[in-house]
């Protein structure tokens, strides 16, 4: 599948939340990765880092807008100074690290492979040898199969996880890597049954990295060191664990 033109344009599609004082902030999320960041019917903005980028800021004591971009063009769009932060279900990875900063990180998500459900996959390399398997571009999960089975499978990208996920049902494919949450919600919602998650959570630290953090600009330290501070705030007061029980049925805490 031919990935969609790249570009650096921001949706329409936006959620302002304002507090009492401090710097206005724009924070960019891709709203078409639920239940992490989502684009609602009426075209606003939701999911777990959309409600929970709201309590940072509420920490932060800063007016925040929380605008969608393209996965593709989400980092240039940071340096570029479109906005001033990421909230995208982002990996903290050394490779991304080269261009921008990261918070500490507010959350881990466990990675996983889906298949059809009579497929015969699971999840071990035998079973995906020659096989066809997705995974959204410029992704952990992506580089994760690169990694770990090179030539043995046709590794297909994909803009958004949605496009994954059709060509998925449709069989154009025969496994797909996602996040654990999102995995759970293509099995949960095909009324087909014809999907499966397959074998265990994902693990590679090196591929993965220690979490799920903010991207922020490198020369913006005083803003890292706020993110840093509201979310150890959110942590340590349980907020970030109530939020993501509306989303997931796993713990999300770093």
């Amino acid at each position: 599948m031919k990935r969609l033109a790249l570009g650096l344009a921001l949706s329409l599609c936006v959620s302002t939340t304002a507090f009492a004082d401090g710097p206005a902030l724009r924070i960019a999320t891709e709203g078409a990765y639920p239940p992490f960041n989502l684009t609602k019917p009426d075209g606003t903005l939701g999911g777990l880092e959309v409600e929970l980028a709201n309590a940072l800021c509420e920490r932060m004591k800063r007016t925040c807008t929380i605008v969608a971009q393209d996965w593709d063009g989400i980092i240039p769009a940071l340096v570029a100074r479109r906005y001033d932060a990421i909230m995208a279900t982002m990996n903290i990875t050394p490779e991304r690290a080269k261009t921008i900063a990261f918070s500490t990180p507010y959350m881990v998500v466990p990675a996983y492979f889906v298949a059809a459900s009579n497929s015969g996959i699971d999840g071990s390399p035998q079973s995906l040898k020659g096989k066809a398997v997705g995974a959204q571009t410029s992704t952990t999960h992506y580089r994760y199969v690169e990694k770990h089975f090179g030539k043995d499978v046709t590794l297909r990208s994909y803009d958004t996880a949605g496009n994954l996920l059709a060509d998925l049902k449709s069989g154009r494919i025969d496994a797909a890597i996602t996040t654990g949450a999102t995995a759970t919600d293509w099995v949960k919602g095909d009324e087909s049954k014809s999907l499966k998650l397959v074998g265990k959570p994902l693990v590679d630290a090196d591929v993965f990295g220690p979490g799920v953090g903010v991207g922020l600009r490198k020369e913006d330290a005083e803003l890292k060191k706020a993110f840093d501070a509201a979310i150890a705030s959110v942590v340590q007061d349980g907020t970030l664990t109530r939020i993501a029980a509306k989303y997931v049925d796993f713990t999300v805490t770093p």
